[in-house]
């Protein structure tokens, strides 16, 4: 299948680029999905991956509200674009403080606006005053909270989104022939975010990225 650009992906993949060193030692990817993506990005001893899609080439397939991994087992924990699709986003964060070590660091990512995808499992969106909560019920102290994209990110996100849906351009030898153009699209949209600095955009969001320490 062709890789085809995505906006909100490049956002995500600049955001944990931009708070890799937190990240390091032994490292657990919950819900790591078919690919790796980031493991590239961190100073790790060791990488592990888990999702509970045993289609998946994951090191150990396990539902994130239910880690089967002892207590304090991990320096970090990664998990990106997974809490949406738990019945209990709650109770993964729970567990991902439980793996971690003392002073060890959380980073998670989420949508805020995103279409329907992976149905049904897809449940939640996330404001970051959800998150705040979330995580502080959880244990962790929140070190970063940071936004993804703004009023103009969100409309290239949709448009692009859409286009591959309708035209079901990832499953299409010539689907990544729109590439050039999504790109040049995300370059303008992007900029305009950047030039817009009134807090009126800043309440439409792609989503968020938080850093959060035992």
């Amino acid at each position: 299948m062709p890789v085809i650009f995505k906006p909100e992906r490049y956002l995500i993949n600049l955001q944990i680029k931009k708070f890799a060193h937190y990240i390091k030692g032994d490292i657990l990817d919950v819900g790591a999905g078919k690919s790796d993506r980031y493991s590239n990005l961190f100073n790790k001893k060791k990488y592990v991956t888990t999702d509970q899609n045993p289609n998946f080439d994951v090191d150990i397939v396990a539902n994130a509200q239910n880690l089967p991994i002892d207590n304090e087992s991990y320096d970090s924990v990664i998990s990106t674009q997974t809490l949406e699709h738990l019945p209990d986003p709650q109770k993964a964060v729970k567990e991902f403080y439980r793996v971690i070590k003392k002073g060890g660091y959380c980073l998670v990512t989420v949508p805020f606006f995103n279409e329907l995808h992976d149905e049904p499992f897809d449940f939640w969106r996330f404001t970051k005053y959800s998150l705040e909560k979330i995580f502080k019920d959880s244990g962790f102290k929140i070190v970063i909270l940071e936004q993804r994209g703004g009023f103009f990110a969100v409309i290239c996100q949709l448009v692009v989104r859409y286009l591959i849906n309708k035209f079901d351009l990832a499953k299409k030898r010539w689907g990544k022939l729109a590439n050039p153009f999504f790109k040049v699209f995300a370059k303008i949209m992007f900029f305009l975010d950047e030039m817009d600095n009134n807090q009126k955009n800043r309440k439409f969001a792609l989503g968020w990225l938080v850093l959060a320490q035992k």
